[in-house]
């Protein structure tokens, strides 16, 4: 979907608010060669008010099919995503020719209005600022990656558009990723023509370049290089055409953060550089893992205090915007008010209304009041049947958008749902390839599987490599990180011996015996039989550390069910940033798993 720039600046009075359906256009925020997005209120009984932001089709737009279908796409998969780091779609119709969204409004500016407001002031972007725009980011990405349906079936989301216009920073600190225009999903039907490219050339990743499939890696080479920008103040990829910008996006034809600009330490740019590895297994594999190390290059700040200084930040940097946006939404607020008040109801097309029949008047008894008809559904609530219903856990109730609500409740029995559990399983030395219950559940290095709560046998299989097993029981909710280290065939007991069909036991009455075959001699060498196993888990109250067991680094905390031969071992916490240095001596004890705790204070 092509990119959707301010409007002109214009006087403080904006013009007259235009009726538009249930929604009252009092402000046009951008517009596009596509679209044209706008402030829009809402009016109810007892003087309540709601401000939202409609994005609206352009008439000459409406005929095209494939632009329409990348706007279905978009309401169907955005009003899936519940989430406080995504931007919230509310509402979908037609009303006349146009099709539009209504979404939540986010009183803010996009990444790209604030990185063009510094550059103007000859300023940089604070650094903090920079990494937790990227990891509230990256926790959106991660969500909406991670998204199923209500019957556990994954919808493998991809943004395929993340940059800085589409990475909304609020006045008061807060971040949403917004736009999901050219979104890919396996709920989505693909209308791309071979050989088009969707998206920024600049934010693109190598293999989206190419016109390769793509996964969640693809946003996270996207997030990275927006991350890249933010910290050095300069266009990544950009040059002066646009074929050599895809040779060098294709080509990964980039400077180190830290060489472009030497006050970033080399810490964080080696996250930057890990975002924008050219092989996708290189990289972050989520946007989890992403802001993990995030998070940690953050710490100690938190992220509410860093959160509180953005949106310091933002109104120092846009006082004289924000001054001129209140003052336009009070007035435009002001004139739709007074127009709702005289004119409250605005026919909608047929193509809004549920079934004819509502337009029919019943025959009522002289004196009866006449009860009213039934409300018009707009065409949006097609989400419905695109699967978008706003339930409760406890049973529900589904409230239609309409000027009425109150008079479109509909029941809906559901239980409630049954939260899955996370697992992490990180594979060394060698990538493999996990089963659940026998069945594949992912492949690499660092595998993530959402699976239902109860017991699992876990497998992780990798050629040349003894399988790794391990049997867990998960609670509802719960979120386990495994480490499944594999053994080499020979280092297990020699080479592995070549399977021997089994012997029929005999032959049916009247069928002759197979031919002998020629009798192979196979040694079969035992293997030692391994040590008894436990499990240690280890956290830190207040803080974080890398965890070290009798000398060797085995992971950072939260560590969960770390398996361990029984024995007695020597556990010690280290974070020199926060002070923490710490042994305790931990008997893990076969098939029971050992807890040791250490505090930040």
């Amino acid at each position: 979907m092509s990119e959707v720039v301010p409007a002109p600046p214009s006087s403080p009075r904006p013009p007259a608010p235009e009726p538009y359906g249930k929604y009252y256009l009092i402000d046009k925020i951008a517009v596009g060669g596509m679209a044209e997005i706008f402030r829009a209120k809402t009016f109810g009984h007892g003087g309540f008010e709601n401000l939202f932001v409609v994005k609206r089709i352009l008439a000459h737009m409406s005929d095209n099919e494939q632009f329409v279908q990348m706007f279905l796409d978009e309401a169907r998969v955005t009003a899936l995503l519940q989430h406080a780091n995504i931007v919230r779609v509310v509402d979908f119709g037609k009303i006349g020719t146009n099709y539009f969204l209504a979404m939540d409004c986010v009183e803010g500016k996009d990444a790209k209005l604030i990185l063009r407001k510094l550059f103007e002031r000859r300023k940089m972007l604070p650094r903090e600022y920079a990494v937790y725009i990227a990891l509230e980011s990256a926790k959106g990405l991660d969500y909406a990656h991670r998204k199923s349906t209500n019957a556990g079936l994954m919808l493998n989301i991809v943004h395929r558009d993340v940059s800085p216009s589409n990475l909304l920073v609020g006045y008061s600190g807060d971040v949403k990723v917004a736009d999901f225009g050219i979104v890919q999903s396996s709920s989505v039907v693909e209308t791309t023509t071979k050989g088009t490219l969707k998206g920024k050339l600049e934010y693109m990743s190598p293999e989206q370049a190419l016109g390769e499939t793509l996964d969640r890696r693809s946003d996270i080479f996207s997030l990275g290089v927006v991350l890249w920008e933010m910290l050095t103040g300069r266009r990544a990829f950009k040059t002066d055409n646009e074929v050599k910008t895809l040779d060098r996006v294709r080509n990964v034809d980039i400077e180190r953060v830290a060489v472009v600009n030497a006050s970033v330490p080399v810490r964080l740019s080696d996250i930057v550089a890990r975002c924008m590895e050219k092989d996708p297994a290189a990289r972050y594999q989520d946007g989890r893992e992403l802001h993990a190390d995030l998070l940690n290059f953050l710490y100690p700040q938190t992220p509410d205090v860093v959160q509180q200084g953005l949106g310091h930040f933002m109104h120092e940097l846009f006082a004289d915007e924000i001054k001129a946006e209140r003052e336009r939404l009070e007035v435009g607020t002001s004139a739709a008010r007074q127009l709702h008040e005289v004119e409250p109801s605005v026919e909608l097309q047929e193509e809004w209304e549920e079934d004819r029949r509502a337009n029919s008047q019943p025959t009522v008894a002289p004196g009866a009041v006449a009860a009213r008809p039934s409300s018009k559904l707009p065409l949006a609530l097609g989400l419905a049947a695109l699967g978008v219903a706003a339930v409760a856990v406890t049973g529900s109730v589904f409230y239609v958008l309409n000027r009425e609500p109150e008079q479109v409740v509909v029941e809906v029995e559901k239980a409630a749902p049954v939260r899955a559990t996370g697992l992490t399983v990180r594979v060394s030395p060698v990538s493999g390839t996990l089963f659940v219950d026998a069945v594949e559940a992912g492949q690499g290095a660092s595998i993530l599987a959402e699976v239902k709560p109860g017991k699992h046998r876990l497998e992780v299989r990798a050629e040349g490599y003894v399988t790794f097993q391990d049997d867990v029981e998960l609670a509802e909710g719960e979120r386990l990180r495994l480490d499944a280290r594999l053994v080499p065939v020979k280092a297990a007991g020699g080479p592995r011996a070549p399977a021997v069909p089994a012997t029929p036991t005999g032959s049916p009455a009247g069928t002759p015996a197979a031919a002998p075959a020629e009798v192979q001699v196979v040694q079969i060498v035992a293997a030692p039989v391994e040590k008894a196993k436990g499990k240690l888990s280890v956290n830190v109250s207040g803080g974080w550390a890398d965890i070290f067991v009798d000398g060797k680094k085995v992971g950072t905390t939260p560590l969960v069910g770390y398996q361990l031969p029984a024995g007695t071992y020597q556990v010690r916490a280290r974070n020199e940033a926060a002070g923490i240095d710490s042994t305790q001596q931990v008997t893990v004890k076969s098939g029971e798993t050992a807890k040791a705790s250490f505090s930040a204070q």
